[in-house]
C-alpha cells in the first residue's frame, strides 16, 4: 500500500511540475527551469527573478493541495514574493517570517515538507515525498488515484493562451498539464485518453478555445471562460521582468 501511495503521489507530482512549465532533467544542470524527481523528493531549480521564485513556491503549494493537505502555512519574509503570491490566491496561508529572508518553507503540524533557497543566481525549491505523504496520509487522492485531470493543447501560436489557462485553473486548485508533443491534436487526444485525463482544452492563436468534456464540446474564447482577460490583468507590463503572475506572450 505504502509502495502504490508513494507512486501515486509521484505522478501526481510530475503533473503538477509540468503544468507549470518545468522539464524533468535526471540531474542538476545549468538550464534556468527544471525540476528533478526522484522516491526521495522533488528538487525544482528556477531563476532568481521575483515572478520566477513566487511560481516555485506557488508549485510546492499547488502540488501539496492536489495531494489533499488542507492545513498548513508557507513562512516567508522577502515582500515582494509574499506580495505576489497574495496576487495568486494564497493570502489565507501566508505568514511573514522573518526566519526566511533567503528562502521559503511549507510547514504542517510542525513539520516542514517543502523549502527552497533564494540564491542570486538561481532559486532552488525542494519538496520532501516522504513528509509530505505523512502530512497528507488521509488524503483520499493519494490512496484512490481519481485525481481529475485537465489537458491543454495548443495550436499554432497559441502558446501564450494556453499558458494562461493552465495558470489560472492551477491557481483555483486544478490538475493541469499543458501537451507538449507534436502539435497533433489526434496524437493529443490519445494521450489524454491514455492517461485518463477527464478533459481538453483546445487553444487558437485568435482566442477561441474548445472544451472537450465526456464527448461534449463547448466552444468559447478565453475573454469568457477566464473572465477578466479581455480588460487585461490590469497591472504595468515589462516583459519578462512583470511580476503580475499572468503570462504576457
Amino acid at each position: 500500500m505504502a509502495d502504490m501511495q508513494r507512486r501515486n503521489a509521484e505522478e501526481i507530482i510530475w503533473q503538477v511540475l509540468t503544468s507549470f512549465g518545468f522539464d524533468e532533467e535526471d540531474a542538476f544542470t545549468e538550464r534556468d527551469r527544471y525540476f528533478i524527481l526522484d522516491k526521495k523528493e522533488a528538487a525544482l531549480v528556477t531563476r532568481s527573478n521575483p515572478k520566477s521564485r513566487a511560481e516555485a513556491v506557488s508549485a510546492c503549494i499547488e502540488t501539496a493541495f492536489a495531494l489533499g493537505a488542507d492545513e498548513f502555512s508557507v513562512h516567508i519574509f522577502d515582500e515582494n514574493i509574499y506580495e505576489i503570491l497574495e496576487r495568486f490566491g494564497f493570502s489565507n496561508i501566508l505568514a511573514q517570517d522573518g526566519n526566511f529572508k533567503n528562502g521559503f518553507a511549507l510547514i504542517s503540524g510542525g513539520t516542514v515538507f517543502a523549502e527552497g533557497t533564494f540564491k542570486e543566481e538561481k532559486t532552488i525549491a525542494r519538496l520532501d515525498i516522504e513528509r509530505l505523504l505523512k502530512v497528507c496520509e488521509n488524503s483520499e487522492l493519494i490512496s484512490s488515484k481519481l485525481v481529475s485531470k485537465t489537458l491543454v493543447f495548443a495550436e499554432k501560436d497559441a502558446e501564450g493562451v494556453a499558458y494562461d489557462i493552465c495558470y489560472n485553473l492551477r491557481v483555483n486548485g486544478c490538475i493541469v498539464e499543458m501537451y507538449c508533443g507534436d502539435g497533433d491534436i489526434i496524437k493529443a487526444e490519445a494521450y489524454a485518453e491514455k492517461d485518463s485525463f477527464s478533459a481538453i482544452i483546445r487553444c487558437f492563436a485568435d482566442g477561441k478555445i474548445e472544451i472537450k468534456d465526456n464527448g461534449e464540446i463547448i466552444k468559447t474564447t478565453v475573454s469568457d471562460f477566464l473572465g477578466y482577460y479581455e480588460d487585461g490583468c490590469g497591472c504595468e507590463h515589462h516583459g519578462d521582468d512583470c511580476d503580475c503572475g499572468h503570462h504576457h506572450g
